[in-house]
């Protein structure tokens, strides 16, 4: 043999080595990294399973507001009939009648704490002077109190003993006084208007016979 054809299958070798080294090359180096497995926990405690929790199906929580209606005020109107109180006798003549709710203590009804608190002079002048309770001219002009009391802003002029005046005009309206039992207050003159005009049930003629024995 000669040098060329023993030569021959080195070259061989020589390439096969190559190509060899370089697959190993590529393996190594060029191959895509493999993502790793997920690591395994050893960990054997329970894990707690979350309540069940059951959702309300068609109801849902609402508060429950109880209204009471408010039962309807009768309103009293005395003036819808009584339309000429004002000029009523006992309206008009109503000085006399003041000490039967206000008392005779003057002082106690117009002097301190919860009244209209006068000055001393409103009533007694200056220099001071102790009015004088006279007849007077005029219905109703039987004490001293007439000579205040008129309708506000005019309270300190006179009010001729017109009781209608001096209690509307200060928001004390008839039930102050009267009340509000309307039945009580009328049942009187309601009964003498109907004896006045019911006619005469009397019988006319003979008694009928009882019967007597034979």
């Amino acid at each position: 043999m000669n040098d060329k054809e023993t030569k021959v299958p080195i070259y061989i070798a020589i390439i096969v080595a190559l190509i060899l080294v370089a697959a190993a090359g590529y393996y190594v180096l060029g191959k895509p990294a493999q993502p790793k497995a997920p690591q395994l926990s050893t960990d054997t405690s329970p894990t707690p399973t979350p309540a069940a929790t059951v959702a309300p199906t068609g109801s849902t929580s609402t508060t429950v507001t109880t209204t009471t209606q408010a039962s309807p005020v009768t309103t009293i109107k005395c003036e819808l009939c009584h339309t000429n109180a004002k000029d009523l006798s006992p309206h008009v003549n109503g000085g006399k009648l003041c000490i039967n709710c206000h008392g005779s203590q003057v002082h106690n009804i117009h002097i301190g704490e919860g009244t209209v608190n006068l000055d001393c002079k409103t009533c007694h002048g200056f220099p001071p002077k102790i009015p004088t309770v006279q007849p007077g001219k005029g219905p109703g002009s039987y004490s001293v109190c007439e000579q205040c009391h008129a309708p506000p802003p005019d309270n300190t002029k006179p009010s001729n003993g017109n009781l209608i005046l001096i209690h509307l005009s200060r928001g004390k309206y008839c039930t102050n006084c009267h009340g509000t039992d309307i039945q009580s207050i009328h049942a009187a003159a309601l009964a003498n208007a109907t004896k006045s005009t019911a006619p005469s049930t009397a019988p006319t003629g003979s008694p009928a016979p009882t019967n007597a024995s034979t």
